[in-house]
């Protein structure tokens, strides 16, 4: 009787490590065709960005990258492989090796290695050198390899615009130009709209800022290139001045005499001007782009007599492309900030959601290529100074490239660090109240609470 019952417990102890190893095969093998990658680091660097996706995804040759590595630093091979595997894993077309610098001297002098960490990247016959094997330079390789075409945006400077050239921190647009040169862009200035027109080189057009009125015969020479299908993206600062304004008119666009305030959202330690735009016409984008900051900014309106005449009237699609939250307002005035404490004045401003952003399109084009004008009531965001903060740079990079007409590069890109390790966090008023009470009341106050039950139902059972 004992016999049988511990041959039955052998065989069902057999049969549940068979269902059990069964199970952990099956597991595996789910795991192993169907893996999820989770990135929980602040910068997400150990997944590619939305951007990078999008150009490997649209590869359409077939891509080898060779990668040269020291074998005595394991940790720096690993890392190139992860970001290759990355790759790889995006798009079928991409395949890589990695080489030992020191055992495979013939292939680094075929390439002009010398130095590890760095590779090339063929197509086609066609070589690239990458200086080094990360996620940005390859993307900027494959970006070379796929834009045959030049494409170049023109930045006018000559009337107290932001210019590339500058790199002064709070001014300057060195940074927002150093980024499209990495996504393949060519960045040139133009002191004053030529007398003949804008060069016919101009992808894209930038005018960012203006603080002094155009020289007689500029803004006609602008519009005939926007007419001629030429595309301008147009940032306008409140108080900006009255031709600037004057000028989007002739579109249908009216830039508001005000200052887009947000007391209950702006970011903790700054003024109710420091505005946040939550929401991108996502329609347009085709992309959810993130948060923007926009240091001050103006609404842009549709005007109610779109045009400046009747020759324009109904030529023009106007969509909103950037709204401000529900809690904002329009603080109507001569479009400086006003002093102090600021409260909404029922009969004077305007409630939000509010436009910040829209994007103007010719209904008809002769030029076979229809006008196009993105346009923001700030241009600060894009700075040296602003650029990282949140998704400006997104914002910035996916408008040139909207009118560039290359979906693949309207997307989310990783975000830098500019103080070494340390995340930012940005945090409105409200959010920090509501750090504030659950930090220093709500779970400090549980705790007090939990103790004084505990210690009332131990008293209590000891008096018994």
């Amino acid at each position: 009787m004992r016999q049988s019952q511990n041959v039955r417990h052998a065989a069902l102890m057999s049969f549940q490590i068979l269902v059990v190893g069964t199970l952990c095969a099956l597991l595996l093998l789910l795991a192993e065709r169907h893996s999820w990658r989770f990135d929980l680091s602040p910068t997400q660097r150990f997944s590619l960005a939305a951007a990078s996706l999008n150009v490997a995804k649209e590869l359409r040759v077939p891509v080898q990258i060779t990668a040269f590595y020291n074998s005595q630093e394991e940790d720096q091979r690993r890392e190139m492989q992860d970001t290759l595997d990355l790759f790889a894993k995006a798009s079928g077309k991409i395949s890589y090796r990695l080489v030992d610098l020191d055992r495979s001297p013939a292939l680094a002098h075929k390439y002009g290695v010398s130095s590890v960490s760095t590779g090339v990247i063929e197509s086609e016959g066609k070589i690239r050198l990458l200086r080094l094997v990360d996620e940005e330079e390859i993307t900027n390789a494959l970006l070379k390899l796929t834009r045959t075409q030049a494409r170049r945006v023109c930045f006018i400077t000559g009337h107290g615009e932001h210019s590339p050239q500058d790199s002064d921190e709070r001014k300057g647009y060195s940074e927002i130009a150093k980024s499209l040169e990495k996504e393949s862009f060519e960045t040139s200035t133009l002191v004053n709209v030529p007398a003949d027109g804008i060069p016919t080189g101009c992808t894209v057009v930038v005018e960012a800022g203006p603080t002094k009125a155009f020289l007689p015969g500029e803004a006609d020479q602008l519009a005939r290139y926007i007419e001629g299908g030429g595309q301008l993206l147009f940032l306008i600062d409140p108080g900006a001045p009255p031709a600037a304004v004057a000028f989007l008119k002739r579109y249908g666009v009216r830039p508001g005499d005000d200052v887009v305030l947000d007391e209950r959202n702006r970011l903790m330690g700054t003024d109710s001007s420091m505005l946040n735009v939550p929401a991108f016409n996502k329609d347009v984008f085709r992309t959810d782009l993130d948060t923007a900051v926009f240091p001050l900014a103006r609404t842009i309106l549709p005007d109610d007599q779109e045009g400046d005449d009747q020759a324009t009237e109904g030529k023009y699609k106007i969509v909103a492309l950037a709204l401000s939250s529900q809690e904002s307002w329009a603080h109507v005035g001569d479009g400086r900030p006003p002093d102090g404490n600021v409260r909404f004045r029922k009969d004077v401003d305007h409630p939000g959601p509010l436009p910040v952003g829209v994007m103007v399109t010719a209904r008809a084009s002769t030029s076979g290529r229809l006008p196009r004008l993105v346009i923001y009531g700030d241009s600060d965001f894009a700075s040296n100074l602003s650029l990282d903060w949140r998704g400006n740079r997104d914002v910035m990079l996916s408008s040139i490239a909207l009118l560039a007409e290359d979906p693949t590069l309207i997307a989310v890109r990783h975000k830098s660090q500019p103080h070494g390790s340390i995340s930012p966090i940005y945090l409105t008023e409200s959010q920090d109240t509501v750090v504030f009470w659950i930090s220093t009341v709500v779970v400090p106050g549980a705790f007090a609470v939990g103790g004084i039950v505990l210690t009332a139902i131990r008293r209590r059972r000891a008096s018994r």
